[in-house]
C-alpha cells in the first residue's frame, strides 16, 4: 500500500482488492473508475484500488467540447476510450504529465504549441509579454500572464518565433543584413558622443537578425526584444537609428 498526505487528509493505493478489503470491508470498490463519482474507491485498469479524488471537466481551446477528467494518486487523466489508469504513483498528480511540474513541462518543450506561435506573433507587434500572453492564451489572469510569459519570452523557441517574425517585419522596412552592415561601418566611423548609443541599438537589431550569437559565454540579454512599433520601423527606414534598451549583465563562470 502507498500512502500520501493530498490537502491535509492522508490518501492510500492499494496494491490489490484483497489487500484494501482486508482494511476496508465493507467499502464498496467500482469496477469503472471512468464512470465513478469524485470520491468513489475504483478498480484501476492493473487492478490497483484508489480513490476519485476530484472528477472535473474543461472545454477544450477553440472548441466547444467538454471533457472530464480524474485525478487519483496515479495522475489526472482525461476520460476517454483509450484512457487507462494504471501504473505507479506520481509525483505530481495535479499535471496531465504525471513526473514533470507546469514549470517544467514549459520549459522542456522542443516544438511551440498553437498558444505559444500567436504568443510570439502578438509580442513581435510590440506588445508587452503579458499582454501578449492574455490575448493569446485567452485569460483575465493578469498576474498569471505576467508570470508565465516572463519565462516563455526567455525560452529558446519563443526567442526563434519572435526573430523569424521581427525579419519579416525588417524585410518589409528594407532592413536586410547588407543595411546593417553599412550602418555599423558608418557609425564607427563617427566620432559623436552618442555613436555608442546608436551602435548599440544597431547590435541589438544585428542580434534580432541572427547575424552573430545573443551573448557570448561571459554575457547574457537581460532585455529580450519584444518587437517594433511602427514608428520605430519608420525610424529604421529613415535610418534614424535610436538605441533600443538594452541591458547585459556579467556570468558568473561556471
Amino acid at each position: 500500500m502507498y500512502s500520501r498526505m493530498v490537502s491535509s487528509k492522508m490518501e492510500h493505493l492499494y496494491d490489490s482488492m484483497e489487500e484494501f478489503k482486508a482494511l476496508n470491508p465493507d467499502t464498496v470498490v467500482q469496477e469503472s473508475w471512468k464512470t465513478a463519482d469524485e470520491g468513489s474507491w475504483v478498480l484501476t485498469d492493473d487492478n490497483q484500488v484508489c480513490r476519485i479524488l476530484r472528477k472535473l471537466d474543461f472545454k477544450r481551446r477553440n472548441s466547444n467540447k467538454t471533457l472530464e477528467y480524474v485525478r487519483t494518486l496515479l495522475g489526472t487523466i482525461v476520460i476517454s476510450p483509450k484512457a487507462t489508469l494504471k501504473g505507479k504513483p506520481v509525483r505530481n498528480i495535479y499535471s496531465f504529465s504525471k513526473d514533470k511540474y507546469a514549470d517544467a513541462v514549459r520549459r522542456d518543450r522542443k516544438e511551440p504549441t498553437k498558444g505559444e506561435i500567436i504568443f510570439a506573433k502578438y509580442v513581435s507587434t510590440g506588445l508587452p509579454p503579458e499582454e501578449a500572453y492574455m490575448k493569446a492564451f485567452k485569460t483575465n489572469n493578469r498576474q498569471y500572464a505576467k508570470n508565465i510569459s516572463s519565462k516563455l519570452i526567455k525560452s529558446e523557441r519563443i526567442q526563434k518565433l519572435v526573430t523569424e517574425e521581427m525579419k519579416e517585419a525588417l524585410d518589409k522596412v528594407g532592413v536586410d543584413p547588407q543595411y546593417l552592415l553599412e550602418k555599423s561601418k558608418y557609425i564607427i566611423d563617427k566620432e559623436e558622443a552618442r555613436d555608442s548609443d546608436k551602435l548599440r541599438a544597431i547590435e541589438t537589431l544585428m542580434k534580432v537578425a541572427g547575424m552573430f550569437p545573443a551573448g557570448d559565454k561571459k554575457t547574457e540579454s537581460l532585455t529580450v526584444f519584444q518587437g517594433f512599433s511602427q514608428e520605430q520601423l519608420d525610424q529604421l527606414k529613415n535610418a534614424e537609428v535610436k538605441a533600443l534598451a538594452h541591458a547585459s549583465r556579467e556570468n558568473s563562470d561556471e
